[in-house]
């Protein structure tokens, strides 16, 4: 069956929507006590209604994208296999694409790009052997002693040690078989991202060592997850890949926005139970309400529109929420320990009695999940409408 446009956003638009109401239904079933009525009518209608709109748009410029691309299947395999290539080795990548488009027929193209794939992987890498075999070897041993060593000091942050060292390594080894150094076109908000990953730890290791009851709200899932995330920030800000974009100003644009929407994090959690004057009220109303959603919105809006493409925007939205992450992260567990002093509740609960340790449980749910899906989805729908309104056609 030929899948056209139209049929596949509809397809996608029923998926998105059935998925939500299962898990809607599922999730009011088993809650206690109900929600307004609404506020349920709310939740069941404008989730779905954003991500339709945002798989829409990600569909309509995937397919615009794929029906100018020219492209086969082995080509499209062979061209990732070169963009993998250090920068000394790009020219004989090219040579080898030049020569798939000399080949005629469909299994004749496959072979040869299979074959040209496998010579690529059995190149010695960049920096040679030895190099590569050292730097294997320090990351193993790294991650050998890592767990011992945090969980001497911190016994629940042993699995994250572990796999956040794993896959620092990972990059690290992955980055001297191409021979690519770091590279910092935008310095500023390279050191944004990197300095909120190292706050997240170390916000991390203290909540821990002043309450180490909560490590049980730290699971080994958790903790892994943790550190992906984690980790997948530093690689966005460190080694972001060629298909993202090489734009200056998304980045600069993502950053602002994650630093506006930690700033409003703090400050609706400082705000939350004051009475302050009636003006300053209708001020705080529209900033709390309007900065989350313009955060995630407008840099993408902005980067679509001032370089005329969905992956600019795209872009913002990404450095966005690879900022957002780990500086909401920072902000929330001292806060969590600050509110849980003040009346034993949490952060997020209000007054309701709860250990301490579950704010590390909320702080996981709500920064890794939560708050990159809205962000995300908003992200992705400002930056169709600002590729689509900066379109001549």
């Amino acid at each position: 069956m030929r899948w056209t446009r139209r049929r596949l956003q509809t397809v996608t638009t029923w998926v998105v929507v059935v998925a939500w109401v299962v898990f809607y239904v599922v999730a009011l079933a088993t809650a206690d006590p109900l929600p307004p009525l609404m506020t349920a009518i709310a939740w069941l209608v404008v989730p779905p209604l954003l991500w339709v709109i945002a798989a829409r748009l990600v569909l309509r410029h995937w397919w615009s994208a794929a029906e100018v691309s020219a492209i086969d299947p082995p080509g499209r395999l062979l061209a990732v296999a070169v963009a993998a290539l250090p920068e000394r080795r790009r020219e004989w990548g090219r040579a080898m694409t030049a020569e798939l488009a000399e080949v005629e027929g469909r299994s004749a193209r496959w072979r040869f790009a299979l074959s040209s794939v496998g010579g690529l992987l059995m190149l010695p890498p960049a920096g040679g052997w030895p190099v590569l075999a050292l730097v294997a070897g320090v990351v193993v041993a790294s991650v050998a002693a890592a767990g011992p060593a945090v969980g001497a000091a911190v016994p629940g942050l042993r699995v994250f040690a572990v796999a956040f060292t794993a896959l620092a390594g990972a990059m690290v080894v992955l980055a001297v078989a191409r021979w690519r150094r770091p590279r910092l076109p935008v310095p500023a908000p390279t050191v944004l991202v990197t300095g909120g990953v190292a706050a997240s730890i170390v916000m991390t290791v203290l909540f821990l060592r002043r309450e180490p009851a909560a490590a049980q709200y730290l699971p080994p899932v958790a903790a892994v997850c943790l550190a992906a995330v984690l980790a997948g920030c530093l690689w966005v800000a460190l080694a972001a890949p060629r298909w993202l974009g090489t734009g200056r100003l998304a980045p600069h644009l993502g950053g602002t926005a994650a630093v506006v929407f930690a700033a409003w994090f703090w400050l609706a959690i400082r705000t939350d139970g004051t009475e302050p004057p009636l003006p300053l009220v209708i001020v705080l109303s529209l900033v709390l309400v309007l900065a989350p959603l313009g955060a995630f919105f407008v840099p993408a809006f902005a980067a679509g529109r001032a370089g005329r493409s969905f992956r600019s925007g795209l872009q913002a939205a990404v450095w966005t929420v690879a900022a957002l992450i780990p500086l909401t992260y920072a902000v929330w567990l001292p806060e969590a320990l600050r509110q849980h002093a003040i009346d034993g509740g949490l952060l997020l609960g209000g007054e309701v009695a709860a250990p301490v340790g579950a704010n590390l449980a909320d702080a996981l749910v709500f920064c890794l999940a939560v708050f990159p899906v809205l962000g995300l989805t908003l992200g992705v729908i400002g930056a169709g409408l600002g590729a689509r309104t900066a379109d001549p056609s």
